[in-house]
């Protein structure tokens, strides 16, 4: 299930994109990090970067060799929906730190 769900993954993938996997194994990062790792991509030219959600049943190896970065948003496991909004927010943070604006701890 983790090949197939993985080989549909890479089709739906852009060319040139680097690939973040979110998984629960991953690097954990504060919001200034994530900041960091997004200005740092951003101004090294990455043309586009996409977040991927581990399925029940996490990432086949073949599509984790794929990735440029795996990152956790925690060592807790939460629904789908749960983690689009958290990533969602981080996103947001994280561009609010680059920009300069205020920054809510």
């Amino acid at each position: 299930m983790r090949e197939r769900e993985g080989e549909r993954l890479l089709k739906l993938l852009p060319k040139n994109a680097r690939l973040v996997l979110l998984d629960e194994r991953g690097e954990q990062m504060s919001s200034p990090e994530l900041a960091r790792f997004l200005a740092t991509n951003r101004d090294g030219g990455t043309q586009e970067l996409v977040f991927a959600i581990g399925g029940a049943y996490g990432f086949s190896e073949s599509f984790r060799a794929r990735a440029f970065k795996t990152v956790a948003l925690s060592r807790m496991t939460f629904t789908h929906q749960m983690v689009r909004i958290f990533l969602l927010e981080q996103l947001y943070r994280g561009f609010t730190i680059i920009n300069g604006e205020p920054y809510h701890h």
